[in-house]
């Protein structure tokens, strides 16, 4: 019976984790759909081409990066209640947190943004092109979509290498 528990738990777990990664590649993945979106509405030479590079970036934002998002920290806080690893036990998990609450952050800015663009885009169609908002907005999108990839990359790289090591002083126990 005491076999059979553990190897329930361990199957849990281990269904947990490929709910985490698979959220990863979702969060990852739209954040890199999103690239290829801005690069298609910088090269847009069509009022329709330029609308709806911005229009798609919300609709990668609800159906990939939102979700993905919601199933790491979901997952994430479960293999941290449920593993050895926990939540302050390693300093390169702590990173891993913080920087998930910076990407929610960046994401939350970036829809103003996104939803602005739309906008103008609709309204104006390529003469967005020379509207300052629209210039602005779009210039603040490639910037922090450059600073959400670089981060997602580096939790990435963070839990594969868990650099940093263990916080001193941190009570060791099976499942904290």
């Amino acid at each position: 019976m005491k076999g059979t528990k553990k190897k329930n738990k361990l199957n849990q777990r281990n269904w947990f984790l490929i709910f985490h990664l698979i959220s990863t590649v979702l969060f990852v993945g739209g954040s890199f759909t999103q690239w290829l979106l801005l690069i298609s509405a910088l090269t847009a030479n069509t009022p329709e081409v330029l609308k709806v590079s911005h229009h798609l970036m919300h609709v990668v934002d609800l159906s990939l990066i939102i979700p993905g998002l919601l199933g790491v920290i979901i997952t994430g806080i479960f293999l941290s209640l449920k593993t050895h690893w926990g939540f302050v036990k390693h300093y390169w998990i702590m990173t891993k947190e913080i920087i998930t609450l910076i990407t929610i952050g960046i994401g939350s800015i970036l829809n103003i943004w996104v939803q602005s663009s739309i906008k103008i885009t609709t309204e104006k169609g390529l003469n967005a092109l020379h509207d300052p908002i629209y210039l602005h907005d779009r210039n603040m999108l490639i910037i922090s979509a450059a600073i959400q990839t670089s981060l997602l990359v580096f939790v990435i790289v963070i839990s594969i290498l868990k650099p940093w090591g263990k916080r001193k002083g941190i009570i060791n126990s099976a499942n904290s």
